[in-house]
C-alpha cells in the first residue's frame, strides 16, 4: 500500500536511496501527519519528552505552524540524543537492553517523523513503529517468534486503517460539493481537527446529509468505526486542506 502511495516501482529499490518522489499520490502534509500518527499509536510504549516534543513540532510543521528551521533543529537534537546512547545500546543485552529499548526506540521513531522529506518520514516512521511495538510487547520473544510476528502484524493492520482514513480510496475519488460546507459541518470538522477527538463523526454525517450530501462513501466513512485522525480525508475536504 505504501509503495503504491509513494509511486514507487520495484521493491528492491530502497526508499532511503530515492532522491525525489515525482509520482507520489499524497501531499507532504498528509504524509507527515501519518508519520506523526505512527508515533501517537505507540507512544504509551515509548516514553520520552524529547521524542514527544519532536513529534509535536512535526505535527505543527505539517500545518504550517512551525518552520523548516524548527523542524531541522529538533531533528538535530534527537540525532544528538541517539548518538549519545548508541554505544551503550549496541553493547546492551538482557535486562539492560529491555530497560533501554523504550527510550532508544522513542528517539529512533521521532527521528524518522522529523525527516525533512515527508515521504521518507512516513515510510520509515511506519516500520519503526510496528517493529518497536512488537519488540517491546514481546521482550523475551525471538525476532521471528509467533508472538512477535502477531504483534507486528496487528500494528501493521492498524496503520493500514489509519492510511485509509487519511488518504481515502485512490481508485474512487469523491467529487465534493461546496454546498456541503455548511457552517455546522465546517465547525464540527474544525473542532475535531483541533482537538484530535473524533467522536462527533456520526453527527457530522447527519450534518452533511442535511446539507444535501448523498455520497455513500462520505457518509459511510463518517459513520464507520474509524479510526479517524488528523488528516482524515472527509475532514480535510470540509476544511479545504490538501
Amino acid at each position: 500500500m505504501f509503495r503504491f502511495l509513494l509511486g514507487l516501482g520495484p521493491k528492491e529499490l530502497r526508499v532511503v536511496d530515492i532522491k525525489t518522489f515525482p509520482a507520489c499520490r499524497g501531499s507532504d502534509r498528509k504524509l507527515r501527519l501519518f508519520a506523526c500518527e505512527c508515533y501517537y499509536r505507540v507512544r504509551a510504549l515509548l516514553p520520552g519528552e524529547l521524542a514527544e516534543a519532536a513529534v509535536e513540532t512535526a505535527n505543527r510543521y505539517a500545518d504550517g505552524l512551525a518552520t523548516l528551521e524548527e523542524l531541522q533543529a529538533v531533528e538535530a537534537l534527537v540525532e544528538q540524543a541517539l548518538d549519545s546512547m548508541e554505544d551503550r545500546w549496541r553493547a546492551s543485552q538482557g535486562a539492560e537492553l529491555i530497560s533501554l529499548q523504550p527510550t532508544h526506540d522513542a528517539l529512533g521513531l521521532s527521528f524518522q517523523v522529523v525527516r525533512t522529506q515527508a515521504p521518507k518520514a512516513a515510510y520509515y516512521a511506519s516500520s519503526n513503529a510496528y517493529l518497536s511495538a512488537a519488540a517491546i510487547a514481546n521482550p523475551d520473544a525471538a525476532s521471528r517468534g509467533t508472538s512477535y510476528d502477531a504483534s507486528r502484524a496487528a500494528e501493521e493492520r492498524a496503520q493500514a486503517d489509519v492510511l485509509r482514513d487519511i488518504f481515502g480510496n485512490p481508485f474512487r475519488a469523491v467529487t465534493f460539493d461546496p454546498r456541503w460546507r455548511t457552517s455546522t459541518a465546517v465547525e464540527l470538522a474544525r473542532q475535531m481537527y483541533e482537538s484530535r477527538v473524533f467522536g462527533s463523526m456520526p453527527i457530522l454525517a447527519d450534518a452533511l446529509l442535511e446539507a444535501g450530501c448523498d455520497d455513500a462513501d462520505v457518509l459511510a466513512h463518517c459513520r464507520g468505526d474509524g479510526p479517524h485522525v488528523r488528516g482524515c480525508w472527509v475532514i480535510d475536504l470540509l476544511l479545504g486542506k490538501e
